[in-house]
């Protein structure tokens, strides 16, 4: 009984020990094993992964703005009587395009209007040659081409040298705007065909100079030349017309809103071909035709004009 009683306290000492010495065993293996890696992130999501992508186009594409503009005179000069005498003639008249050959008036002395009128209407063509050659008509011409603006006198006017008889404009110009948003660059030396808002005249003309105006989007002041001065260019006058900006065959073509604009310069977002790589560097050797559309800009309305026009293939 006494041996047994010994026996079970035994037991219960090596249990209590064992006991004791099981959470120390534990946190040993838990510190010997190894740390299980972390779980990987998922990569973040890039605006640029729903973005469509597009190929570069081969096309045509011309651009033409719509103008209009009233014309003025530029660069006039006046005509004045030689000598005091009579207008018998005036040739020409208002808007009339003249050259240095044609004849805008015929003029005589006080002294052969005076014998003129001396002779009756049947006698007056024979006074005229009688005495052509002592008192002669005089003839009276422009100095340079151009377009008469003004016409100061009548058929038997009597003037006094140094009277203003006629003015001649050397240069028409029309002095306009483009009527809707330009988005090419102007340059001086553009054409464009115009018409007479009423008698629907046309002329040439070329841009001669323009100016940007402040706070518009894409509107220009226009000087227009005409270059081809004929009659029925009426100064003070409406004229509209098509101002030519330019034309490219064989053009790679993309929508002007998948382009960037940043810091003053243009940017499209292409596909590349790598060639080697490290970790910092990435070597480009080439690029194709496709590109993807910016996530982030904005589509351009379809109602939106811009004076353009263009074929694609």
């Amino acid at each position: 009984m006494k041996r047994k009683l010994i026996n079970s306290l035994l037991l219960l000492a090596l249990a209590a020990q064992a006991h004791a010495a099981a959470p120390a065993k534990r946190a040993a293996a838990q510190k010997a094993a190894p740390k299980a890696a972390p779980a990987a992130e998922a990569p973040k999501a890039s605006p640029w992964d729903l973005a469509p992508s597009h190929n570069i186009r081969t096309g045509e594409i011309v651009v033409y703005t719509p103008v209009t503009g009233i014309s003025t005179a530029q660069e006039t000069y006046d005509i004045f009587a030689p000598f005091d005498g009579r207008v018998e003639e005036v040739q020409t008249e208002m808007f009339a395009f003249v050259t240095p050959k044609h004849i805008l008036a015929r003029m005589v002395s006080t002294e052969m209007a005076a014998l003129l009128d001396s002779s009756s209407e049947e006698s007056r063509k024979q006074t005229e040659r009688r005495w052509q050659d002592v008192y002669s008509f005089t003839e009276v011409k422009p100095e340079t081409e151009g377009v008469v603006t003004n016409v100061y006198i009548e058929p038997r006017t009597r003037v006094n040298k140094g009277d203003r008889l006629f003015t001649v404009a050397k240069k028409v110009v029309i002095i306009g705007k483009n009527t809707e948003t330009l988005y090419s660059k102007l340059a001086p030396g553009m054409t464009a065909k115009v018409k007479h808002l009423r008698t629907e005249a046309e002329f040439d003309t070329t841009l001669v100079n323009f100016l940007r105006v402040k706070n518009s989007q894409g509107l220009n002041r226009l000087w227009l030349e005409v270059t081809d001065l004929k009659n029925g260019v009426k100064i003070g006058e409406q004229f509209d017309g098509q101002l030519f900006i330019g034309k490219s065959s064989n053009a790679m073509l993309v929508p002007r809103g998948h382009i960037i604009d940043a810091g003053g310069r243009r940017f499209l977002v292409t596909e590349i071909t790598t060639g080697l790589e490290t970790a910092e560097e990435t070597e480009i050797l080439g690029h194709s035709s496709l590109y993807l559309e910016p996530p982030f800009t904005a589509a351009r309305s379809p109602e939106a004009k811009d004076g353009k026009s263009k074929k694609d293939r």
